[in-house]
């Protein structure tokens, strides 16, 4: 799911940016910031309130979860991705729904990469391809977009060019309350 933040990032957020980039460390492909909790700053109040918003209406439209379920957000981090590099294909463990509200980007040449995490067991026409049918699917971003997926989702980005270092804060969010019940044999309370 894309949407929108819908609004600039303010001075106070920019600036909270800048200092996690230079306080950042090398990741396998790239940097990402030491602070693994960035969202809990309080400079990052509205932003997290914003994201938080988003990943419930993800659970409850995208997941479909009932809405007495909420969801909460356990890990956030900002990703410092230089010229020249990408980040690595991967998924996320121990999450349910994953994210990426991106700071810095240029349209033109920015996006995130999603795979079929299995082959196609039957291909019965590839002429006219589509988000659901391809093995590798592109989503161009910009800045204040946000990218919600299933944390179990294999995604990378490819080699940036525009000679730009490309930012973006990623996170982590899981649902809380009492899923599933006694009669089927399955409640479990998160």
């Amino acid at each position: 799911m894309r949407s929108s933040v819908g609004r600039s990032f303010t001075q106070e957020e920019l600036e909270f940016f800048e200092r996690m980039w230079a306080a950042s460390q090398a990741n396998v492909t790239n940097f990402r910031s030491v602070d693994t909790q960035v969202l809990d700053a309080p400079e990052m109040g509205s932003l997290r309130a914003t994201v938080a918003d988003h990943v419930n209406q993800f659970g409850w439209t995208v997941i479909s979860a009932h809405p007495k379920h909420s969801f909460y957000i356990t890990q956030s981090w900002l990703n410092f991705t230089q010229p020249g590099q990408s980040h690595f294909r991967h998924m996320h463990t121990n999450s349910l729904i994953s994210g990426s509200l991106y700071i810095y980007v240029k349209k033109e040449v920015d996006s995130i990469c999603f795979y079929r995490n299995s082959p196609a067991q039957i291909l019965v026409g590839d002429d006219q391809s589509n988000p659901y049918n391809t093995p590798i699917h592109r989503v161009s971003v910009d800045v204040g977009d946000l990218v919600l997926f299933p944390s179990s989702l294999l995604h990378d980005v490819e080699p940036t060019s525009g000679g730009h270092i490309r930012v973006s804060l990623a996170f982590n969010a899981f649902i809380k309350g009492e899923l599933g019940s006694e009669e089927r044999l399955n409640r479990l309370v998160v």
